[in-house]
């Protein structure tokens, strides 16, 4: 009989254990993940943000202005067997607001536009320093050819990748 009464014990002292543990484990990844996210207050994350250009015309010293296209452009390729992926984060840079303007109003065609160029691109060759260049080249005369279509005459200076990874 005592032996009965130990082993109720002692199954309920693993319980106990386990689910403190299973608790302890919730409470740090969440701990964790609002940490990582900046949402505790004065425990800010330090860490630089994907997308560091921020959304909508900004103006600098150089009287450039900039504007990010968000959310990022993801293509995915067939690399022989394998499904490869690509994540672009493009800013437009232009000398006027109004290209800027333009460029938000017409943002749906040059969307469409760049993500059928990106889909185009051999994988292989956009590892290559060459091949980004290419493609960002491409990118800009792609965005000016919407605005000459579509807009009133402005014209921006180029397209940036923000940010690029390809896996």
């Amino acid at each position: 009989m005592e032996d009965l009464n130990e082993e109720k014990k002692s199954s309920k002292k693993t319980i106990i254990i386990i689910v403190v543990v299973v608790l302890l484990s919730i409470a740090a990844a969440v701990g964790g993940a609002l940490f990582f996210m900046g949402k505790i207050p004065g425990m800010e994350n330090n860490a630089p943000a994907a997308a560091a250009v921020p959304t909508g015309p900004q103006i600098t010293p150089s009287n450039s202005v900039y504007y990010a296209m968000e959310p990022a452009f993801v293509i995915n390729f067939h690399a022989g067997r394998k499904q490869r992926f690509m994540q672009v984060y493009v800013a437009v840079k232009a000398q006027s607001e109004s290209a800027l303007s333009q460029v938000e109003q017409h943002s749906p065609v040059i969307r469409n536009n760049l993500n059928v160029l990106f889909g185009k691109q051999d994988f292989e060759s956009l590892q290559t320093p060459e091949g980004k260049e290419e493609m960002r080249q491409a990118a800009t005369q792609a965005v000016q050819e919407v605005l000459a279509k579509y807009g009133n005459g402005a014209t921006i200076d180029e397209v940036l990748f923000t940010n690029f990874v390809m896996q």
